[in-house]
């Protein structure tokens, strides 16, 4: 089989500070070694002039039908479904042009999720590796108006949640999103009750399926850790102890700063009341901690809603790193390696023998400047399964081993 051979890389391999003059061996879908390796005369060297080589990124947080790819106006959650189907599409493939080649999907509508992302594994379309969600599981809801709200899945007690969460794995769910309570730009509904809580992850566990908690408040945060939700969306009002127990329960937890940050400067979602600045400064201080105790955690947002559009996704990195104190190459962790083992998808996330080739080449050192990573022109190329799908490695620097 041809090799692709890249030499003089950067090295970032998503656990590891960057090591200079580094060469990885790609074969098929596979990173075969990392290391000179005696050239075959089939084989391709592409000589990448130090730039970093870097493994691709997760969204951990990620809802491909909120938003237009194009980030004009014109989202709304009465959308056709198939007007919707479409701008998840576009929503993916812009992830993918943005170096995020897999998602994690954090609800849906209808089963655009499921069928998404079977079209992508197919090969019938281009899109980052995708784990599909379910539709939001919650209490009922009604709006302002006493209307029950209806792109959610309404369920009242433990036996409607586990027949929810049943229904959902049947329509090709792999993540379970549940809405535990209040908090974090949820105003309406209630909390969910242990028996539910219990129910949905219980249920969800049992045929192989993880499940994920929109949760706020210290005790729905340490409510989740301890009934065995998988991931915990947002978190906010956590503690120590909350902070121990997600630990110890070897959940996820994806914090999702950015857009209380962005809203709190706009005076949009900010300014009605939607997040507060104690609250975000609290999360932000509980990082470190969190860090220190092992806690996996990840990036992801609700990007397509508010005012973050799609393809913003490497600002949430910025902004963990300039506003929240972590360092570069920590929230780089965070995005590769971290995601990598949140798809559940084997060998993915980290640059090392007999891992999956999703890689990306950047024009400078984010572990130096992470703000890179949010500039279009400086993604040289987006590699997913050994395959060039975003950008380019010029012709000109690839040569026959012979040469």
């Amino acid at each position: 089989m041809t090799r692709t051979i890249l030499t003089n890389a950067n090295l970032l391999d998503g656990e590891n500070p960057a090591r200079k003059g580094a060469t990885v061996v790609i074969e098929g879908n596979r990173i075969t070694a990392v290391g000179p390796v005696p050239p075959r005369d089939e084989d391709t060297v592409i000589d990448l002039g130090g730039r970093t080589l870097m493994p691709g990124m997760v969204s951990g947080h990620y809802h491909a039908v909120y938003g237009r790819p194009d980030g004009k106006p014109g989202y709304t959650r009465d959308a056709d479904p198939v007007q919707h189907a479409y701008w998840a599409l576009g929503n993916a493939q812009v992830a993918l042009r943005a170096g995020v080649t897999s998602v994690v999907g954090a609800a849906t509508f209808d089963t655009i999720d499921a069928t998404l992302a079977a079209a992508i594994d197919a090969g019938d379309v281009l899109g980052p590796r995708f784990v599909p969600a379910s539709r939001a599981l919650s209490p009922t809801v009604k709006d302002d108006s006493g209307q029950i709200i209806s792109h959610v899945l309404q369920c009242d007690g433990a036996d409607a949640f586990r027949r929810g969460t049943l229904l959902e794995i049947e329509r090709g769910a792999k993540v379970i999103k549940i809405f535990a309570g209040e908090g974090h730009g949820q105003f309406v509904g209630r909390d969910m009750t242990e028996a539910e809580m219990r129910a949905a992850v219980d249920s969800a566990h049992e045929h192989g399926v993880r499940t994920r908690a929109h949760v706020a408040g210290r005790d729905n945060v340490l409510r989740c850790a301890t009934v065995g939700v998988d991931i915990l969306d947002h978190a906010d009002g956590l503690d120590e102890a909350c902070i121990d127990a997600i630990a110890e329960a070897g959940a996820f937890m994806v914090p999702s700063i950015y857009l209380p940050w962005v809203a709190t400067r706009s005076g949009g979602k900010g300014g009605s009341g939607y997040f507060d600045q104690p609250t975000l400064d609290h999360t932000c201080a509980m990082l470190a901690r969190a860090i220190e105790a092992g806690v996996k955690l990840v990036p992801g947002d609700d990007y397509g809603a508010a005012e973050l559009p799609h393809g913003s996704y490497a600002k949430e990195l910025a902004c963990y790193v300039e506003y929240a104190g972590i360092s570069p190459l920590e929230v780089i962790r965070w995005a590769t390696r971290n995601g990598g083992a949140m798809t559940g998808i084997a060998d993915l996330g980290t640059i090392a023998p007999g891992k999956l080739a999703d890689m990306l080449v950047i024009d400078g050192d984010p572990s130096a400047d992470i703000t890179l990573l949010s500039k279009p022109e400086r993604l040289v190329a987006v590699i997913k399964d050994g395959q060039i799908v975003s950008g380019y490695l010029p012709a000109r620097q690839a040569q026959s081993a012979l040469v």
